[in-house]
This record gives structure tokens, C-alpha cells and sequence, in this order.
């Protein structure tokens, strides 16, 4: 970590919120602008965050909201953890309510497909930068590839339980990465 004061849990769901709001292309998008702007702001070194992505990408679910649930959990505990999470889904909900209201007209527009099209095409570029950084600062292990398998296994035999079975395998894992439990 570096050394600046650490956020409040009001400005970590300012932080993501942000980012959440005008990063288009889903988690693996949203990682690198978030470990980015993090690191301008001083609250975390890219090699400490790297090391917390990992941990979130051994569990299931959305890995732009898992890296955003450890950072978060990381600088400011179960507060920034919950607006951390707060700051990166409200942003996408509430456009998808305000799309919803306007989906007809949008959609009949030349422009609107062009610019949607363009976005589209950065997108692979942006995940590749991602998966060479890494595969090179990640250190894989048994527990965290064990962990994903079996909660991903899990959710496809019981998908009525698939939000449980996510909230499990969130609290193993955090548990395991905590300091003092590192496999």
C-alpha cells in the first residue's frame, strides 16, 4: 500500500462509481482502469492490488465487482467493502433502467449502433493487456483454482443456490487471503 490517507467508504463509492459509470466492456475492462486510478490517487501500489485481484479471481461471479469488493474490504474494511460494491453496481442498474425507458429510439439510431460497434472493437485489446499483466504478477496456487472450480461446479449442479453458494465461496476465500491464512 502507499502512503496516502486511507478513503472513506463515501469516496471509495465515489471512486467506483466513476469508473463504473464510463467503462464499457465489463469486468475485465474495468481492472486495469481501477487499478490505475488507485494507484494515481495513492491508496494502493498496482503490484498490492494485482496480488487482491488475483484472490477475487479465484471466486465466481464478476470480477470488475470482486476486485472492487477486495480493494474496497482492503482500505476501508466491511464499509469500503459494501460501498465498493455499491460504487460499481449502481452506476450500470441505473442505466439499465434509463436504457430500458429509451431502448426504442436508441436502438433505430444509425449513430447510436456506430458508436456501440466502435466500443465493441476495443474491448479484446483491453482484456489482453489485462491477462498479460496477470499472468505475470499472479502467483497460482491449489486452494484459490480448488475454490473456483468447486464453487463454480456448485452452481451449475444447484443453480437455485447459486447466490448462496457465491456468498460461501466470497467468505472461504476471504477467510484463506486474509494475512496469517495465506495458503
Amino acid at each position: 500500500m502507499l502512503s496516502a490517507k486511507p478513503p472513506s467508504p463515501l469516496r471509495l463509492f465515489i471512486f467506483f462509481a466513476r469508473i463504473s459509470a464510463v467503462t464499457l466492456g465489463g469486468g475485465y475492462v474495468l481492472v486495469p482502469v481501477i487499478a490505475r486510478g488507485l494507484e494515481r490517487k495513492g491508496w494502493m501500489d498496482e503490484k498490492d492490488f494485482f496480488s487482491l485481484f488475483g484472490a477475487a479471481q479465484s471466486l465466481p461471479g464478476p470480477i470488475g465487482l470482486n476486485a472492487a469488493l477486495f480493494a474496497g474490504r482492503a482500505l476501508a474494511g466491511l464499509p469500503g467493502l459494501f460501498a465498493s460494491a455499491l460504487g460499481v453496481l449502481v452506476p450500470p442498474f441505473a442505466a439499465i433502467l434509463l436504457v430500458s425507458e429509451v431502448i426504442g429510439v436508441v436502438a433505430a439510431q444509425k449513430q447510436a449502433r456506430a458508436f456501440l460497434d466502435g466500443a465493441f472493437a476495443v474491448v479484446p485489446g483491453l482484456v489482453a493487456a489485462l491477462l498479460w499483466r496477470m499472468v505475470k504478477t499472479r502467483e497460482w496456487n491449489i486452494p484459490r483454482i480448488a475454490l473456483a472450480l468447486a464453487a463454480a461446479v456448485a452452481m451449475i449442479l444447484a443453480p437455485v443456490w447459486a447466490p448462496a453458494i457465491f456468498f460461501a465461496a466470497a467468505a472461504v476465500g476471504w477467510f484463506v487471503e486474509s494475512p496469517g491464512m495465506k495458503a
